[in-house]
């Protein structure tokens, strides 16, 4: 619920506003789509197990069977209250690897063939993706980190770009890890994203490796501000955001420092306002046809 700020006399006013500005030419920086739930936060509960947002697992079919393979990590965390620990196991003698996807996974028990499909709607281009990991491998297991960017042609699916982390080194403390990610044409646009993120290697599984995965974040390239957007104004006053000049149909999302979406609306409107209730620091990403303007804002009241 967006409150009413209380009413503050001119001077005070005008050193908060003058105090904005001065950290708004500080830090502004571009910010596209983040990793949808990348820091693990935000799990829900589902039958007898729990899910990370956004995220699918093999929990929806082993866990009829008591049997998870990934569940939340409230000790081993790197930053926040929550991981994702995600551990390989055995079922009726058979070993299956720990997973989390952005895409749909299916498991057929009986055969247990499995197919990963799809992944969360997406739009950017992230040149990179960062995050944290530990690992304790068994048997010299390999874990797998990988970043696919999608094209939905009807029932088609072409991949325009990927990278991939693999590493088979025990890790006892968090390590960061970066994937470059590799566009095959430039020119397209994805319509989805996916990562999936494995526990063991996927040919021979190795029950009870354990990777820990955290804090997944996208970076961008430096010059994603794009000229078709260069007349937008975006500026803040007290804990009201307002933005003029934009296109029509454009998106505009905020996320704040964990990279949650704490806003998101599509504006028809030249000029529009809205408040966030919190103090802090957010990213504001305003998306006009194919062209993205990014700007880090602070809300001081």
């Amino acid at each position: 619920m967006f409150y009413l700020t209380k009413l503050l006399s001119l001077k005070k006013i005008s050193m908060r506003v003058l105090f904005f500005l001065v950290m708004l030419a500080i830090s502004l920086q571009a910010l596209s789509q983040q990793v949808p739930n990348g820091n693990f936060e935000s799990w829900y509960n589902e039958s007898n197990y729990q899910n990370p947002t956004y995220w699918d697992t093999p929990n929806s079919t082993t866990g009829s069977l008591n049997v998870f393979c990934v569940q939340k990590e409230n000790s081993i965390v790197q930053n926040g209250t929550a991981a994702a620990k995600i551990q390989s196991k055995s079922i009726f003698g058979t070993p299956i690897p720990g997973l989390v996807t952005l895409g749909d996974f299916n498991v057929n028990i009986i055969n247990f063939v499995s197919t990963i499909e799809g992944g969360y709607p997406f739009t950017y281009k992230p040149t990179i993706l960062k995050g944290f990991y530990q690992y304790e491998p068994i048997n010299g297991d390999q874990a797998f980190i990988g970043v696919l960017l999608l094209k939905q042609n009807g029932n088609v699916w072409d991949t325009i770009a990927q990278g991939n982390f693999k590493t088979t080194a025990t890790v006892l403390n968090w390590t960061p890890f970066t994937i470059n990610i590799n566009y095959s044409n430039l020119s397209e646009t994805p319509t989805h994203l996916n990562i999936i993120v494995l526990s063991s290697d996927k040919d021979a599984p190795q029950p009870n490796s354990t990777l820990y995965i955290d804090n997944l974040t996208f970076e961008y390239p430096l010059n994603s501000e794009t000229s078709s957007l260069n007349k937008v104004q975006l500026y803040t006053y007290q804990n009201k955001v307002i933005i003029n000049n934009i296109e029509t149909n454009s998106q505009i999302t905020v996320f704040n420092s964990n990279g949650q979406i704490v806003f998101e609306k599509y504006i028809h409107d030249a000029n529009y306002s809205f408040n966030i209730e919190q103090k802090g620091i957010y990213f504001v990403s305003i998306k006009s046809n194919q062209n993205v303007l990014n700007k880090k804002i602070a809300i001081l009241e």
